[in-house]
């Protein structure tokens, strides 16, 4: 009977864990800034009929960025499907595709970067869905991991460490939000990007910070247009 009774509390226990560390879907508009462009646009993550998507559109006068990566969801692991990148005009060009590729367990790309990598019977993600998986591991309470995160330019992947740093207040749309900020590095890199995201918008990003020697690049939460 006991043994019953702790089977049966260990699975609403881990029912309700998976559950409480689920990313809603949302959509939301950032603003996008660089040395060599600053622009805002919405990004969405929704479920579909084959799975989860997550894009960001944005344009001005001078520019279009498009980005979409379409994966599945399962026991709150983000499983890659495909990747890809267009941006005008032609001087800032990066159009891009990625096909992840589980039965001969090859990733493939094609445009600016053409490459074809194993992917060695490990979890690769990429820039757009492996946001997904950082507000997850967030939102179960770890303060430090790895994730390995596809190499746009040369194949393969590259191991980041992840590192919960401090709780900081963040101000949005007036109202003061806790935020959880936390920092990814990689060995021999100077590179070191900040997420701050927010509690109270299940840990939604309100800013990423890309910094390293040569260029920082920021990604700045402007309105929630739709959560859950």
């Amino acid at each position: 009977m006991k043994s019953n009774l702790m089977h049966f509390l260990l699975a609403i226990f881990i029912s309700t864990y998976a559950i409480s560390s689920e990313i809603p879907a949302y959509s939301a508009k950032y603003s996008f800034k660089s040395e060599e462009i600053s622009i805002s646009g919405v990004r969405e993550f929704y479920k579909t009929e084959n799975g989860h998507e997550m894009k960001f559109k944005a344009s001005n006068l001078f520019a279009n960025l498009f980005f979409l990566s379409k994966f599945g969801i399962k026991n709150n692991e983000v499983i890659s499907d495909s990747y890809e990148i267009k941006i005008r005009p032609k001087f800032l060009d990066r159009d891009q595709y990625l096909n992840f590729d589980y039965e001969t367990m090859e990733v493939r790309s094609e445009g600016i970067n053409k490459w074809v990598a194993s992917l060695k019977d490990k979890l690769v993600y990429d820039p757009l869905n492996v946001q997904i998986m950082i507000r997850t591991k967030v939102k179960q309470g770890l303060k430090s991991f790895k994730i390995n995160i596809v190499d746009m330019e040369e194949g393969g992947s590259k191991s980041y460490e992840f590192n919960v740093v401090g709780l900081e207040e963040c101000m949005f749309n007036g109202q003061t939000l806790q935020c959880v900020i936390l920092e990814r590095t990689r060995s021999n890199s100077d590179r070191k990007v900040t997420y701050y995201l927010a509690e109270e918008l299940e840990h939604m990003f309100i800013k990423i910070i890309d910094a390293s020697p040569e260029t920082t690049n920021t990604l700045t939460l402007l309105e929630v247009l739709s959560l859950g």
